[in-house]
């Protein structure tokens, strides 16, 4: 059966951040537009499958007095996509059915709503082959007033999004192959669901080419590793000398044919089929394994590039492949017939008070040092490979062996169970050498006989393990074994002394004041992030855990805030370098305000770098969390920001660490104390206070009011009264049953009186919501207090 999905374009629940409980927020008018439309996507039952049928729903203009009616125009036609106002010709067309354009008349009803069905309308722009179509609304009124502003939806007929591209990353070259690595992107398949980013892909066009023309690489070996296995044969998972592409409304898998011309390029198909997998990122990985290319023979060698695209189902595609010039390609060389050597130990300084572990610095930094790196230039070298290396006698620079030009530093990542890169902030590194005395102490000063160099690891946290893996690459980007050394950060005097429960961290709030708080968010005996519950149910949580020595509790506000201010020197709760922006860290480290809640969720996704002094991670961003507020009035408070993105309200300071927030629920504003209408010439002004200096047009007293009220209590799953909410009684009546447990969110509603109001055509914030207010973008963590 096909269903009906609702997107909504204005968002039913915002928050209200401030400093304190009385700040207001900015209000605005649209009282002579539409507004709360949405489009309805989707055909009743018995409709063809391919159908493809679309309604939008609105609200009326909150002023109907006058209101004749909608204009509406289909494509541009009539109206182009910009225009925030139209002309009478162009009415005049709606009034008329002209180019595709129609008027809806009001006719007053009882409900507040209307519904346009398009789908015959739209019926010939999908035969004509449109990806998308244009719909402008403009409201009309008789007394000649100002209709204010043209709004316009456009409805998607097809899936037009491309997947994300493909990076092929060179993970390993030497000296007669290389292989590369990338991972399975995600593919929107719908504009309406943003969220929903598991598209299947059909599969990946890749070119290996030669930039020498003579050389022919039709015979290189070749070997895919998939999810879906191994194929080094091309029989199952690719195929040699062809290409997936697009004809009219097709997607094709053609073979190439190879001739002289041509010789110097590899095309390969490499199928796929499934879509991003989110459980498990190792599932969406993919190798290309390739053997039998010249090995390089100097620095001009011209070498070879690689491109890779993806295909959707329907022929999206992306990716550098599609690009007519291999200058977008990415270039990469095979290396000389002998490896750079590597050392085996990383040296780095002790902490005096904890021997046995690494000093750390107060931006949180750990230096580290190895024996500096070598490319031999014959097999029979000598050179002796240990924590340093040994050079025998007569083994000099250019006649024994060359420096390597780099080095590359990736640390394991204990989450994710990977390695990655790490990305030091120095434009030009190790070319500064230092020396190690007979007693095995470094000087940090340069030296040019030195044989060590060094480099100095960022964000690491107080009684971290650190797993680092070094390689060393030579001018024709060989690369050496790796060293794999295991640094053990000193935990401090702090953490020394509280012993904090396992998952929790020491921090203090001043010089005198320590506590235990969650390095995380907290998760549940599932591993998952606890979020979508009550401040009750947080408190809850917390109050349930138990350590012994230790309190555990909701965090208090004035905790978490001055943990995330870190003794003041931060104002968002992240290790700040000189060099970096806020924009920078909150955004592309913290996740703040990015819409991507598949980062927030998936804690090997999170970048370790969002992190302040102590170690506490991820305070300004991922998801905003409950904490206990400092009065009875306001226990229900949120610290912090989140993935989500909040209309209107700057991205970075949403995310200090001193804000607040209170959960609320936009809800219709009334009254039910006496109303005025005064009468200034053609308009007419409500108030709710008598006006002695001027003409009273018309009072409204109680007795009159026509709008109704219904109140609710709110119940938890315990049977617990946990506060009140109101709705129109109207849409009560109508909704039923189904839309009192989708206004529940989870909870149960349980009508209790209803009441004649004055409804003020105003939305009001309803902040008592924050008892029983509950979102996906909301988590909480806990502190753990010494008793």
């Amino acid at each position: 059966m096909r269903y009906l999905k609702l997107y909504l374009l204005s968002a039913l629940a915002l928050f209200f951040l401030a400093c304190s409980d009385d700040d207001d927020g900015t209000e605005f008018k649209f009282d002579r537009e539409i507004y709360e439309y949405s489009i309805i996507e989707g055909c009743g039952p018995g409709a063809p499958e391919d159908s493809i049928c679309y309604k939008i729903r609105y609200h009326y203009p909150i002023r109907t007095e006058d209101y004749s009616g909608l204009c509406v125009w289909l494509d541009d036609a009539v109206i182009d996509d910009t225009s925030k106002s139209v002309s009478n010709k162009q009415i005049e067309k709606a009034h008329d059915n002209i180019d595709n354009s129609f008027f809806r008349k009001y006719q007053k009803k009882s409900s507040e709503y209307d519904t346009l069905d398009l789908t015959e309308s739209i019926a010939k722009f999908v035969k004509m082959g449109y990806d998308s179509l244009q719909v402008v609304m403009f409201c009309e009124y008789s007394d000649g007033g100002d209709p204010g502003s043209v709004q316009r939806v456009f409805l998607p007929f097809k899936d037009v999004l491309p997947p994300t591209d493909v990076e092929p990353l060179s993970d390993s070259l030497w000296a007669t192959g290389a292989w590369f690595e990338w991972y399975r992107p995600t593919d929107r398949t719908k504009v309406l669901s943003p969220n929903d980013v598991s598209g299947k892909i059909l599969g990946y066009n890749v070119v290996i080419y030669s930039n020498d023309p003579d050389e022919d690489v039709g015979k290189l070996e070749v070997t895919i590793q998939s999810p879906a296995g191994v194929d080094n044969k091309g029989t199952r998972l690719y195929k040699r000398n062809a290409y997936i592409h697009k004809r009219n409304d097709s997607v094709l898998v053609d073979a190439i044919k190879v001739n002289e011309k041509n010789k110097n390029y590899l095309r390969l198909v490499v199928y796929d089929g499934e879509g991003y997998n989110s459980e498990d990122i190792s599932k969406n990985h993919f190798r290309l394994i390739v053997d039998g290319l010249r090995t390089q023979s100097g620095e001009d060698d011209p070498g070879y590039r690689i491109a890779i695209s993806s295909w959707d189902m329907v022929g999206n595609a992306s990716g550098s492949e599609i690009n007519s010039s291999v200058d977008f390609w990415r270039q990469f060389n095979t290396t000389d017939s002998i490896a750079p050597l590597m050392a085996r130990k990383i040296f780095t300084a002790e902490d005096s008070l904890f021997p046995g572990y690494t000093k750390l610095d107060s931006n949180n930094r750990v230096g580290i040092l190895w024996s500096r790196s070598v490319d031999p230039l014959k097999f029979d070298h000598g050179i002796e490979v240990d924590s340093v290396l040994v050079f025998p006698r007569g083994c000099n620079e250019n006649t024994c062996y060359k420096n390597v030009s780099n080095y590359e530093i990736e640390y394991y990542d204990k989450l994710d169970k990977s390695w990655h890169k790490y990305s030091s902030n120095k434009e030009k590194l190790y070319t500064d050498r230092y020396s190690m005395d007979e007693n095995g102490r470094f000087s940090m000063d340069y030296s040019g006989t030195g044989r060590f160099v060094s480099d100095t690891i960022r964000y690491v946290a107080p009684g971290d393990t650190l797993i680092l893996r070094i390689r060393s690459i030579d001018n024709s980007e060989y690369k050496s074994a790796a060293l794999v050394d295991t640094i053990f950060v000193s935990p401090g005097e702090l953490a020394d002394k509280l012993k904090c429960p396992k998952g929790f961290i020491a921090v203090s709030t001043s010089d005198t004041t320590s506590l235990c708080m969650e390095k995380f968010e907290h998760r549940g005996a599932d591993g998952k992030f606890m979020t979508n519950v009550l401040h009750s149910e947080a408190a809850a949580a917390c109050e349930a855990m138990s350590a012994s020595g230790f309190e555990i509790s909701l965090c208090r506000e004035r905790d978490w805030e001055l943990v995330c201010l870190s003794g003041g020197s931060l104002q968002y709760g992240v290790v700040e370098e000189s060099d970096s922006k806020a924009s920078d860290y909150l955004f592309k480290v913290c996740n703040v305000s990015t819409n991507d809640s598949t980062i927030a969720a998936d804690i090997r996704k999170r970048d370790p770098h969002c992190m302040n002094p102590m170690g506490v991670r991820d305070l300004p961003g991922q998801y905003q969390e409950w904490v206990m507020g400092r009065s009875e009035d306001t226990a229900a408070v949120l610290k912090g920001a989140s993935y989500m993105v909040y209309e209107g309200l700057d991205r970075e300071s949403i995310a200090y660490c001193t804000n607040r927030a209170f959960p609320y629920y936009t809800r219709p504003g009334y009254t039910q104390d006496t109303v005025y209408l005064y009468r200034e010439g053609t308009l007419v002004d409500t108030v709710y206070a008598a006006d002695t200096t001027r003409n009273l047009h018309k009072k409204i007293t109680p007795k009159d009011f026509k709008d109704t009220i219904q109140f609710y209590d709110v119940v938890d799953k315990n049977g617990k009264v946990i506060g009140k909410d109101f709705s129109l009684y109207s849409e009560y009546k109508k909704g039923g049953k189904a839309w009192l447990d989708s206004l529940g969110n989870g909870l149960t509603y349980k009508p209790t009186k209803k009441e004649a109001v004055f409804l003020t055509g105003e939305k009001s914030y309803y902040r008592q919501a924050a008892s029983f207010y509950k979102s996906p973008t909301i988590g909480f963590r806990c502190c753990a207090y010494k008793k």
